[in-house]
């Protein structure tokens, strides 16, 4: 191999391997783990009552929610999520689980996969956008639209902020312990919230609800009576927790997508000037002997 070829092969292969980790390394490595595991917590200031008629209590409740995968194959992944909302002696408010499939990329919900048929956002994909998204998730049995609003800062990062709303839900298996449901009554939800998102990982950073549960009369679908009415949001444990997880996960993206290819390229251009200027500075002392 003649020498001046060396500068140009060896620029080659650090601009190689920008490229491998930018486009290949990077994306593999930002699918949702194999292992992925998460847990929040919120506190809940709730009204309720469990007929028609009786009397409303209220209440500060914590609410967790919990997902965890429990199998894998590649791209696809069963998440097994669950909504828990209890009061500080352990009784249950409302409680619900769910098996989803998701595409470990996107994020998404897999049609065909889980215990029902869903769509739109399992969890917010990194490099989240200023569109609005469609999320189904454990907070709410149904798909509801998230709406970009604005940008704020928490703790010096940037986030996206959307809101979201739905109404009607069927959560009568939510409420399935009550008296009366779903034999007599279903329980039907109206909701709200915000959502605080770092946009570069996805991770969800602070989020809010408030919302309200109605009986419905199965047979005419009327509103009855409301019987839960509720505000909650992540505990300051949760969102400290959450900040370090959105700033560890920013981080690594950055170091994937751009420090790591920039190093890599830049060692390329040092080599094609070093080497290429040794390998000058050869040649011309060949030339003259």
């Amino acid at each position: 191999m003649k020498p001046t070829k060396w500068p140009i092969l060896g620029a080659l292969a650090f601009l190689g391997m920008a490229a491998l980790l930018r486009f290949w390394i990077a994306p593999l490595l930002e699918r949702l783990p194999a292992n992925y595991a998460a847990e929040v917590e919120l506190s809940e200031d709730n009204q309720f009552r469990d007929s028609p008629t009786g009397e409303w209590q209220a209440s500060t409740l914590k609410a967790r929610r919990v997902d965890q995968i429990i199998t894998n194959s590649g791209q696809t992944a069963i998440i097994e999520g669950a909504l828990h909302v209890y009061y500080a002696s352990g009784e249950v408010n409302f409680e619900v689980t769910g098996l989803y499939g998701i595409d470990r990329r996107t994020r998404q919900n897999l049609a065909g996969y889980g215990d029902v048929n869903r769509t739109g956002q399992y969890l917010f994909p990194p490099h989240v956008k200023r569109i609005d998204y469609p999320i189904w998730d454990p907070m709410f049995v149904g798909l509801r639209q998230a709406t970009f609003e604005r940008t704020e800062k928490i703790d010096g990062l940037q986030v996206y902020v959307f809101s979201f709303s739905a109404t009607g839900m069927d959560e009568s298996a939510g409420y399935s312990y009550l008296p009366d449901v779903p034999e007599n009554y279903l329980a039907h939800t109206d909701g709200e919230g915000t959502i605080w998102v770092e946009p570069l990982s996805g991770i969800v950073m602070d989020y809010e609800d408030s919302g309200v549960s109605y009986f419905v009369i199965p047979s005419t679908r009327v509103r009855l009576a409301d019987f839960n009415q509720w505000e909650e949001r992540y505990t300051p444990e949760t969102r400290t927790t959450q900040i370090k997880l959105a700033r560890a996960a920013r981080l690594r993206i950055l170091l994937l997508e751009v420090y790591l290819p920039a190093a890599s390229l830049l060692a390329g251009l040092i080599w094609l000037v070093g080497v290429g200027t040794k390998h000058r500075g050869f040649l011309k002392r060949k030339s003259d002997e």
